[in-house]
């Protein structure tokens, strides 16, 4: 019997995916409405171009990484944007002009550089909106450009703080739970003595004692009725201080997590976060189970301190002879930056050596078709 469960974090990645489709079918539509605008057949077929040419500066604005051809992406879709508002002053050319706006300081250097390229665009923007209406009120458009733009980097500013905050607060939790985890043991070994040192050398003493009773009774002869139960009474005190030593035992063993706990640490992510799970649970070692949490949890703080702003899925695959984990994110977004957050560099090699140690085995590397990063984890059940 197979089964298929998922456990979805706080984002939902379609979101991202729709957001772009939208921007995409706005501005399509846009440029339709501009093509329309434009008197003649010659003209229409111009600003038709140009429309084409203004989704391809979008295109590469956005999603394209290398920050020289983004901004030749986005000036594309702004001088585009331009043209179309003067052939066609009734449609919208003003979309691609404000949507690659939004784009460029994104692209350009921070700096002079930076202010120049916006004030140069704000500037023919007002400008183009003049020639159009033929009103100075026109030129307050290069206003709403150079806010636009500003906006637009605030926006980025504040993304790029958010995604180093998930990567800080997954170190973070990381931290907390092995601190906890820590605090826990310590606990468990402080009563484990106190059990040792108490009940276990009381319960050792009775025992003694009732067995120096028991020989007192067969040399003065005593009945069946003393004798039977000060036996039963010295076994019941041996088997107590069994009992004692293996509850000692226990205490002192650290608690270990398993693969049912995976749920609550991918829900608990501060980031996009996604489980599936397939087929039918087997047994498997708590060192195994204990194993895959934590090369699953390393390799979630990884994804957020590389990966940063991408989805990550977590599939945890049941089969008959072993269980298969494997963590992939999606690689940087477009037009996103690293976290900074930096790690100890050895993650990878003890996730390797904690899976190897329970008889398993860990592969990592790029994605199979497509981008991004995945860490596979196996082990036998």
């Amino acid at each position: 019997m197979m089964s298929k469960q998922r456990w979805t974090g706080p984002v939902d990645r379609a979101m991202l995916d729709r957001h772009s489709l939208i921007g995409a079918t706005t501005l399509v539509i846009c440029m339709a409405i501009s093509v329309v605008a434009a008197h003649g057949t010659t003209l229409k077929i111009v600003v038709a171009v140009l429309g084409v040419l203004a989704e391809l500066g979008m295109v590469l604005g956005r999603r394209v990484l290398p920050s020289p051809l983004g901004a030749l992406g986005a000036t594309l879709a702004i001088a585009t944007g331009l043209a179309i508002t003067l052939l066609a002053p009734s449609g919208l050319g003003s979309v691609p002009v404000l949507a690659g706006t939004s784009v460029l300081p994104l692209r350009l250097p921070a700096g002079p550089v930076r202010h120049a390229g916006v004030g140069v665009v704000s500037v023919a923007f007002g400008i183009s909106i003049l020639v159009v209406t033929g009103s100075p009120a026109g030129l307050l458009a290069g206003v709403g450009a150079w806010f636009m733009a500003d906006r637009s980097v605030e926006h980025a500013a504040l993304q790029a703080e958010r995604d180093r905050a998930v990567a800080l607060l997954a170190e973070v939790e990381a931290s907390r739970q092995a601190l906890q985890e820590a605090a826990a043991v310590e606990e468990r070994s402080r009563i484990a003595r106190e059990m040792h040192d108490v009940l276990a050398h009381s319960l050792a003493g009775l025992s003694v004692q009732l067995q120096a009773v028991r020989a007192i009774a067969n040399r003065e002869g005593s009945p069946a009725v003393l004798t039977g139960p000060l036996d039963r009474a010295a076994e019941l005190a041996r088997e107590g201080v069994q009992e004692a030593r293996a509850a000692v035992g226990a205490l002192r063993a650290a608690p270990l997590r398993g693969v049912d706990d995976l749920k609550g640490l991918v829900g608990g992510f501060p980031g996009e976060a996604h489980l599936w799970t397939t087929g039918r649970a087997r047994p498997l070692r708590p060192e195994a189970g204990h194993a895959v949490y934590r090369g699953v949890q390393e390799a979630m703080t990884n994804a957020a301190r590389y990966a940063t702003g991408s989805p990550i899925e977590v599939e945890v695959a049941w089969a008959e002879r072993e269980l298969r984990v494997a963590v992939r994110d999606q690689g940087l977004p477009p037009g996103r930056a690293l976290s900074g957050v930096k790690g100890s560099g050895t993650g990878l090699a003890s996730m390797a050596e904690r899976i190897e140690a329970v008889g398993g085995s860990l592969s990592a590397g790029p994605a199979p078709g497509g981008t991004g990063w995945q860490i596979e984890m196996r082990v036998p059940v």
